[in-house]
């Protein structure tokens, strides 16, 4: 057997974005439950009981690590939330892969510049990373997929296709 298989993981930065519904979600349980008991209204306490028990199974979901998985041809993106959750995102066949290039390469800029490309982000959203890019091609839909490989990942798909990965 000669298949290619790596994988890398890659977890995702804590946003502000993701800070602030933190923020927000817990502010709004701990007020329910406050004017809960204060009101003596049990409606407000009930679903200030119900908001928590939501935001202790919801919150971790916004800890992202996201997995790829390259395995003779197919690279596949995962998303594992809360180190226990995993949700399959995408699979990406090479056979109909255009490019694949480093994201800030001058061999994409004809596919970004495409308002219709369907663009897919896995990265760690981290500013120091190496980011690659794949355009995918299936009859008109292009997609963009954006993504952190490690050096291996790299080389198992130049091997696979290596008319298609551009370094530059």
């Amino acid at each position: 057997m000669n298949d290619l298989y790596t994988e890398a993981n890659v977890k995702k930065r804590v946003t502000a974005t993701d800070t602030l519904i933190k923020v927000v979600t817990i502010l709004f349980v701990a007020v329910l439950i406050v004017a809960g008991f204060l009101f003596n209204k049990l409606l407000l306490t009930l679903l200030g009981v119900l908001g928590a028990f939501a935001a202790y199974y919801l919150l971790p979901c916004l800890s992202v690590v996201y997995e790829y998985v390259f395995c003779d041809g197919q690279l596949d993106f995962d998303k594992i939330m809360a180190g226990e959750k995993r949700k399959h995102m995408y699979r990406l066949d090479f056979d109909q892969v255009l490019i694949m290039a480093p994201a800030n390469s001058h061999a994409l800029d004809s596919y970004k510049s495409n308002p219709a490309a369907k663009k897919l982000d896995f990265t760690s959203l981290e500013k120091d990373r190496k980011v690659y890019c794949i355009v995918e091609s299936s009859g008109d839909l292009q997609t963009l997929v954006y993504f952190e490989p490690n050096e291996k990942m790299v080389s198992y798909i130049k091997q696979k296709a290596p008319r298609k990965v551009s370094e530059y």
